[in-house]
């Protein structure tokens, strides 16, 4: 009798080995897949995957203005309306506040090359040398390579902009679809739709506790910044556009503010002297902690909990094939793949190796 139980215990084992190994070997292909498709349909799969996230995005808000004026058509035309002016009005901010920091650029040139002629002059015991050379300088701390790093920002965000035809079409027939789409799943698979529905629920959740926490994230550490930054602090040129961009690019997980605080270090270095240039660094650094650190985490909570690797691969993996836009909309595409991992039993552990805190499962 023990035979057998140990016979059928150990047939057992392996099958749930075999069930594992090839639970892992389909995640794996469709994981092969999905990057393929990422890659070749990205004119299609972009602009898609924009528009469920801003549906999922104002499903809250025009369900709130539903409730008031009782039309879904003017709801929906509100949001929608509101959007797309908000947007135009944006552009044309950032187009004029970037034309305002190319027109000082020559001036911070000449700042950098007398200070670089001044530190080549004195004695730095032997680092003197460095500031000789100036090869390095012109490729870490030139204005004309800051220049270009902030049109290279703002041009992706424009072609990201420029996108938003197709995907006001695609949002257009999810919001016409909405109700139908619904009703097919549930007749076609009636014993997943209430899964589906949760996953949905969800989602929206989820998206809506990201992009507030985001928002009011990077929008007070944007206000801070430009403040230290502005004739009220060190008046650093530039100081309106780099906020900007430390709003836009905060919104990329992990990288995005490093990557906004870098110009106005850079230029401080040049413009400043440098025990004032230093003092600006360090309250540049104290304001991204504070918010990053401290703010953020206690603002989005448990909603978001992916781990920080699992976030910085998918920001490497999404800017990689779709650039600046796909670095904004790989974390809360990412929420969104978790959600429905966990709704599977047999996807369920990948959807823990992905999570922040195994706690929160």
């Amino acid at each position: 009798m023990s035979l057998q139980r140990r016979a059928v215990m150990e047939t057992a084992s392996k099958v749930g080995i075999d069930s594992k190994r090839t639970t892992a070997a389909s995640v794996a292909i469709v994981g092969v897949v999905v990057y393929l498709a990422l890659v070749h349909l990205k004119p299609i799969l972009m602009p898609l995957a924009i528009a469920v996230l801003l549906f999922f995005l104002i499903k809250p808000v025009e369900q709130y203005i539903h409730g008031k004026v009782g039309n879904q058509l003017v709801s929906y035309g509100t949001v929608l309306a509101t959007f797309i002016i908000s947007m135009y009005f944006i552009s044309i901010f950032l187009y004029e506040q970037l034309s305002l920091f190319v027109e000082e650029v020559p001036d911070i040139t000449a700042k950098l090359e007398e200070k670089r002629a001044m530190y080549t002059e004195s004695d730095l015991y032997g680092l003197e040398i460095i500031f000789s050379d100036s090869t390095w300088v012109d490729v870490l701390a030139s204005p004309s390579n800051i220049e270009v790093f902030a049109l290279a920002i703002l041009g992706s965000l424009g072609a990201f902009v420029g996108s938003m035809i197709t995907v006001l079409i695609f949002l257009l027939f999810i919001i016409l679809e909405e109700h139908t789409i619904a009703k097919r799943f549930n007749a076609a698979f009636p014993q997943s739709s209430g899964r589906a529905r949760k996953i949905v629920d969800d989602s929206m959740e989820s998206i809506s506790a990201y992009v507030v926490s985001k928002v009011t994230c990077s929008g007070g550490q944007a206000i801070v910044m430009t403040i230290i930054i502005s004739p009220v602090g060190f008046n650093i040129p530039g100081w309106f556009l780099f906020g900007v961009l430390c709003f836009l690019l905060d919104f990329i997980p992990i990288l995005g503010a490093l990557f906004a605080t870098i110009p106005p270090v850079l230029i401080g270095f040049i413009m400043l002297e440098p025990l004032s240039a230093l003092l600006m660094l360090a309250l540049l650094i104290g304001n991204q902690q504070m918010f990053g650190s401290l703010v953020e985490p206690n603002l989005s909570g448990a909603k978001i909990g992916i781990s920080p690797l699992v976030l910085l691969l998918t920001v490497m993996l999404f800017s990689q094939v779709w650039g600046i836009a796909g670095a904004i909309i790989g974390a809360p595409m990412i929420i969104i793949a978790r959600l429905i991992l966990d709704e599977n039993d047999r996807t369920r552990p990948v959807a823990v190796m992905m999570a922040n805190d195994v706690e929160e499962e």
